[in-house]
């Protein structure tokens, strides 16, 4: 490859997200000149993305506001720049295309420049949509399947630029000058450099993920007042009147310095790392921050979902609620935002207070429990993959073993392999149960999980009646006898199959992931020759099989080392009664 264009259009958090995999295309492919193209929100900050040699902007901001100038944008404007923007473009001839956008627009985009190949979200000469990467459709499932996703968006990307993100954290350039940038501020605001300075970021995308201002507000009393900080609001100016307002509400305002609109990328890359901490809704300045090693503090509420866009490096704290409709579904308004308010400010400031003394992310026992609330901290694994560690012994669920399971299970089964050793998978997902959970319960979940086995085995059988309905609608189309009426009854057997695998997954949401996969790879289809097509069929069928059975084996051998874990007090017990 020797020309690479990766599309960013999306948000800025995924600009940064997509820096382990942009820094794997530079070590695979050194002499490739990597082209990425944002949009005019994020061209400013896309400079400092490593590992880039040109940044293309898409600019459709252009169009907005020209009402005022005239009754209404005329399309035919916005179609004639894209078609000349398209038409450079595609000039560059580019040899791969990674599209990490998941919107119509860059899939169009990705067909018009037609790349020698494609990773990501594309679509066909009909406008039907596809996912060229099996990371890719794993990312196109995972919004429906949010609570059961143990991967976040850097590991996604990078594998689906079949790089392993082992020790791999996101990375932004910083300049000589961007201290300079600051100087002027600093003096203006009074900020000296043996300030203890903590960052807050109040604002946040979408209102319904922020934290609320008054919980804010007494974060900050008990920060200035019993660690003596200074606490420096960030923000774009359209969060000015929420800094505003968290300004008002605080005791000690000489204490808090309102930056909410005032900095421009270099100015923020500059004040971040003067902070020792920053306290954060899900925003694109937490991204940032990592990327510059500051210590996050996150909170995640609403759609905010840390498996997914948590802060990508080692030494992060991060605070989510643990009711039953968290995360939200994308898509769901909800009307009675009630996440917000399992944590409270007391937990926030009783944890930076133990970290300020202690260095170590911990929840002292003496503070009993918080059922209502997910505390994790990230850390590398012996493998050096990223992990959200619990903090909190919640009492095991159902979920929480699934999604161990398949942090281990999808990125074998997604390149084509087979766990190499599942006894030592399940004795590892084991240890990691019993370490971070309560499975005092076992007992109790075992029911539900031998249900969720015994759906597995239904996939397993669906899926090896499809491949015989496949191998026999191949046989009918390449043979010489009268088709027409097997064929159709073949098709008709071929939707019944599908229709009850998809069941399957609306009914066991634990399996939905594999059925759903599916379904997503059938999307993927090209042409309309009918043999192809079958044996395209066939290879669903056997993946969907394949998986099915390797799901079972990683889930029986944790259910045997589980009962085993708890066999052996009992024995134990037993042995001390014995004994007497």
């Amino acid at each position: 490859m020797k020309n690479i264009l990766v599309l960013t259009l999306t948000r800025l958090g995924d600009l940064i997200q997509g820096t382990p995999l942009i820094s794997g295309l530079r070590a695979k492919y050194p002499d490739a000149k990597i082209t990425q193209m944002v949009s005019t929100d994020f061209a400013e900050f896309a400079e400092r993305i490593p590992h880039v040699d040109e940044t293309i902007v898409l600019n459709l901001r252009q169009f907005k506001g020209k009402e005022e100038d005239r009754q209404r944008t005329l399309w035919v404007d916005v179609f004639q720049y894209l078609e000349q923007f398209m038409d450079e473009v595609k000039s560059r001839k580019f040899d791969l295309v990674v599209n990490l956008s998941h919107s119509k627009l860059s899939a169009f985009m990705n067909l018009y420049l037609n790349p020698k190949r494609t990773i990501g979200f594309a679509c066909n000469k009909e406008g039907d949509r596809m996912s060229l990467h099996p990371w890719m459709q794993y990312f196109g499932i995972e919004p429906f399947n949010r609570a059961y996703n143990p991967f976040n968006l850097v590991e996604i990307f990078a594998r689906c630029g079949d790089m392993d993100p082992a020790g791999e954290t996101v990375r932004i350039e910083t300049r000589p000058d961007d201290s300079a940038s600051i100087a002027g501020l600093l003096a203006e605001q009074g900020i000296r450099s043996d300030d203890f300075l903590i960052g807050v970021q109040a604002g946040s995308s979408l209102e319904g993920r922020r934290w609320p201002a008054h919980y804010f507000a007494e974060l900050i009393d008990s920060l200035t007042a019993e660690l003596g900080a200074k606490i420096i609001l960030f923000g774009v100016a359209g969060e000015s009147e929420l800094a505003g307002k968290i300004k008002d509400s605080v005791k000690n305002k000489m204490q808090v310095v309102d930056l909410t609109g005032k900095t421009n990328i270099t100015q923020l890359t500059a004040m971040l790392p003067k902070c020792q901490y920053l306290v954060t809704n899900d925003t694109g300045t937490m991204h940032i921050a990592a990327a510059l090693g500051v210590k996050i503090v996150g909170l995640f509420f609403a759609h905010a979902h840390p498996y997914e866009t948590g802060p990508y490096a080692p030494g992060h704290l991060i605070f989510q609620s643990r009711i039953a409709c968290a995360p939200c579904s994308y898509g769901v308004a909800c009307n009675n935002i009630i996440c917000i308010h399992s944590v409270q400010p007391k937990h926030v400031f009783g944890m930076m207070a133990e970290h300020q003394q202690t260095g170590k992310w911990q929840w002292p026992a003496s503070w009993g429990t918080a059922p209502d609330m997910n505390l994790v901290k990230t850390e590398w694994d012996h493998k050096k993959r990223l992990r959200l560690i619990p903090l909190l012994k919640h009492p095991l669920q159902l979920v929480d073993l699934f999604k161990e399971a398949y942090y281990h299970f999808w990125p074998m089964v997604l390149e084509g392999k087979r766990l190499s050793d599942p006894k030592a998978t399940g004795a590892e997902i084991v240890r990691f149960m019993n370490e971070h959970y309560d499975c005092g319960e076992w007992e109790k979940i075992q029911p539900a999980l031998e249900r969720k086995k015994q759906e597995l085995e239904q996939l397993i059988e669906h899926a090896i009646k499809g491949i015989k309905a496949g191998f026999t609608v191949l046989k009918n189309l390449t043979g010489n006898r009268n088709k027409g009426n097997t064929l159709q009854k073949l098709t008709e057997e071929i939707e019944s199959i599908d229709e009850k695998i998809k069941n399957i997954g609306f009914a066991h949401p634990e399996i939905k992931p594999v059925a759903e996969l599916f379904s997503k790879r059938k999307e993927n289809f090209l042409g309309d020759d009918p043999v192809v097509l079958t044996k395209a069929t066939i290879q669903c069928y056997q993946r969907l099989e394949a998986e099915s059975r390797e799901l079972l084996r990683v889930l029986e051998n944790v259910e045997q080392h589980q009962t085993l874990q708890n066999d052996e007090p009992n024995l134990e017990n037993k042995a001390v009664l014995a004994g007497r």
